[in-house]
């Protein structure tokens, strides 16, 4: 189901409500906008979600709109690189950022190269939520949080393996809140944080969508959800707040579109309303439907509040570690 999340309905949906679909806003541009290609600025490599997402993103404007977008690929320190360029093109339209809402929210606060915060840039839309999950190997002594949380306390700890700073963080939150010894084993990324739990060499991972496939398999469980909902390939798994934890734990990431700040307002109408149709386009349904997910933008004061909520929220958790 694709949720177009208007400005009036912002705070519905930072409380997990579910907004109902609407009209799409439409591609309301300026005459003559644009005249040549649009370039999609992907801060991951080829082949992967966010690669996959701008390129059906990509793929539907160029129907609907008549557009050329060209995709060229910008991978290196979390979607950092990306930002980095982006920041310093021209604030004409012609350039969009995609990547996830840790790159500009995160990023800044864990990279000393970094020359850029979530303030430089201006928001477009999300095309969907990172839907994190808490999981471990079917055949593991425990099948929920509160079991693995038992679990920790008779063995003196457990292991976590993580693919990213905004996972780690969590896990440390979780150690603190159920007053156990939760360890954090960062990795290459997300695929490496799965073949560790999936080889036995930790105790669980925390993952954003690689693990889906594993739960229906059979290979794998879900012990929580880490959002602020339930997800459908796990119904059973509760989510945080549903565990006793604060309901501000749960993480909010998305997969995001950007543009540098100063981009004129009619040029951003533009552009958001051709995310919009786009990220309500069948073919990109089809591809969240091979996600096992579902298409979500928050539109660009939503994403705007998101973005601006996680980053102040990680420098002051990042400061104190």
């Amino acid at each position: 189901m694709y949720v177009p999340i208007k400005r009036l309905a912002l705070a519905a949906a930072l409380l997990g409500t579910t907004c109902a679909a609407g009209t799409a806003w439409g591609a309301d541009c300026p005459e003559g906008f644009p005249n040549k290609p649009i370039d999609f600025l992907v801060g991951f490599g080829a082949g992967g979600g966010t690669d996959a997402i701008a390129r059906s993103i990509a793929a539907a404007i160029e129907a609907q709109q008549g557009w050329t977008i060209v995709v060229d690929n910008r991978p290196g320190a979390g979607g950092g690189v990306m930002a980095a360029s982006l920041k310093n093109a021209d604030a004409d339209g012609y350039t969009v950022g995609i990547a996830g809402t840790d790159t500009v929210a995160i990023v800044p606060y864990t990279s000393p190269d970094a020359q850029f915060t979530w303030d430089d840039f201006a928001y477009l839309g999300s095309g969907m939520q990172i839907n994190y999950g808490l999981v471990t190997r079917s055949d593991s002594p425990f099948s929920t949080l509160e079991e693995f949380i038992d679990y920790a306390k008779e063995k003196g700890r457990a292991t976590v393996s993580v693919g990213g700073t905004n996972q780690e963080v969590l896990v440390k939150q979780l150690g603190e809140h159920f007053g156990v010894t939760l360890v954090a084993v960062p990795g290459k990324g997300a695929a490496a944080a799965l073949q560790e739990a999936l080889g036995g060499h930790v105790d669980a991972t925390t993952q954003g969508s690689q693990h889906v496939q594993q739960i229906q398999s059979g290979d794998m469980k879900q012990l929580a959800s880490l959002i602020d909902k339930r997800v459908d390939y796990a119904p059973d798994s509760k989510t945080l707040a549903e565990s006793g934890l604060d309901p501000s734990v749960a993480m909010q990431a998305f997969t995001i579109l950007m543009v540098p700040k100063g981009v004129d307002e009619a040029i951003m109408t533009c552009l958001a309303g051709a995310v919009d149709e786009a990220v309500g386009s069948d073919t990109y349904g089809e591809l969240m439907r091979n996600f096992d997910n579902k298409a979500v933008n928050l539109g660009p004061d939503g994403v705007t509040d998101i973005v601006q909520q996680s980053a102040t929220n990680y420098e002051k958790v990042l400061a104190a570690n």
